[in-house]
């Protein structure tokens, strides 16, 4: 055999360990089972707990913060009604967290052992 065939030959072979060892990212549609601890529910052999999750700012509550210019509402009684003004950086908190019963988007880890919780459906 000549040394551009063994070449070859060679070359085919890696290109066909590299596809065997591949694993290619799988989606799932979960169920949130479980809130405090966090675990999702894949099929019915099949729970995650909240160790093999990582989850997006999709799924979390997040502190976000935004700038503000406005008055606040009339309050008060009529004789003493009063507004002021509501301005600057100001922090709010997204309560976004996952709830028992949401179905989610799920995407596999290349390798298996993480699961990416991508968003709620």
């Amino acid at each position: 055999m000549s040394k551009e065939h063994e070449f070859i030959k060679m070359i085919k072979q890696v290109a066909i360990e590299a596809v065997q060892n591949s694993k290619p990212t799988n989606f799932y549609i979960g169920n949130v089972v479980s809130e405090i601890p966090l675990s999702i529910q894949l099929d019915q052999k099949l729970t995650l707990p909240e160790e093999f999750l990582l989850l997006t700012r999709n799924v979390t509550d997040y502190t976000l913060t935004m700038e503000v210019d406005h008055n606040t509402e009339s309050a008060g009684s009529d004789e003493n009604e009063h507004s002021h003004p509501y301005t600057g950086e100001k922090e709010f908190v997204v309560k976004n967290h996952l709830i028992k019963g949401e179905k989610v988007l799920i995407a596999q880890v290349v390798g298996g052992q993480m699961y990416i919780v991508l968003d709620r459906l």
